[in-house]
């Protein structure tokens, strides 16, 4: 129902969860023809935000290239701008962002004129930004323009029902990279990765099919190709709720991006 809709959506989730692929399931099923641009706003140095978001001219300062630079916000015009740790913004930032929100246009660092974009935004945060807005760290105004609907993707540990599920698709990825069949799973296997809480989410859970595959050789993954970590935690573990799976209902695209 979102997808197809130029709305604003605010994902949330801890690290791992696979946000960004659902930022890039939305954008595929929204019909825009522009491009998805992806800008990680906590791994930037905040002088050069501005510029990465909204451009500059030639000259506009030392060392700027000659012809000048397009911006995320207008690369991503009849396309979607996915705002990963939108938390991070510092308050200067926000304003800028929320006027360009407002506006729907920019003005390249150094430039006079605004330029009109029509972009779709989907941000993302690992953070409770009502928090953040109570705190006075986030902008109220901003936190609301972004969450038009909001979207929280439960960490792996409530979604064990998916664990199964994501690990055949890792191992279907390497399998046909390296040109050979898919390992199976043991059952006791499967459930000593269902008992694991998952700190690292579904990037952990990758890596660790990449572990157990590379051990494996090919044949069956058992316990003795997982990381000792899972082992220790399958004696004592107390696995988290489980919320149901992905199943069927999962974009089959997704599968290309699994996160």
């Amino acid at each position: 129902k979102v997808a197809p809709i130029k709305t604003n959506v605010l994902l949330l989730g801890e690290t791992g969860t696979g946000k960004e692929v659902v930022a890039r399931a939305l954008h595929r099923r929204s019909g825009r023809t522009g491009e998805f641009v992806a800008i990680n706003c906590g791994a930037l140095p905040r002088d050069l935000l501005a510029t990465e978001l909204f451009g500059y001219e030639g000259g506009a300062f030392t060392g700027a290239r000659k012809g000048g630079m397009i911006g995320k916000m207008e690369l991503a015009k009849g396309g979607t701008l996915f705002l990963d740790e939108v938390n991070s913004l510092p308050l200067e930032m926000q304003a800028k962002l929320l006027r360009a929100l407002q506006q729907m246009e920019i003005v390249r660092i150094g430039d006079t004129k605004p330029t009109p974009v029509d972009v779709r935004i989907i941000a993302a945060t690992n953070e409770d930004l009502k928090d953040a807005v109570a705190q006075g760290t986030f902008r109220g105004d901003l936190y609301f323009r972004l969450n038009v609907i909001e979207i929280a993707i439960p960490p792996l540990r409530e979604r064990k029902a998916d664990i199964g599920y994501l690990a055949g698709i890792f191992l279907d990825r390497l399998s046909q990279a390296s040109g050979q069949g898919a390992p199976e799973i043991s059952g006791p296997a499967l459930k000593a990765m269902q008992d694991y809480a998952w700190p690292g989410n579904i990037r952990e859970l990758e890596n660790v099919c990449e572990r157990a595959w590379l051990l494996s050789g090919g044949a069956a993954i058992t316990k003795a190709h997982l990381p000792p970590r899972i082992l220790e935690a399958a004696h004592g573990a107390q696995p988290g709720e489980e919320r149901g799976g992905l199943g069927e209902g999962f974009d089959a695209g997704a599968r290309e991006g699994a996160p």
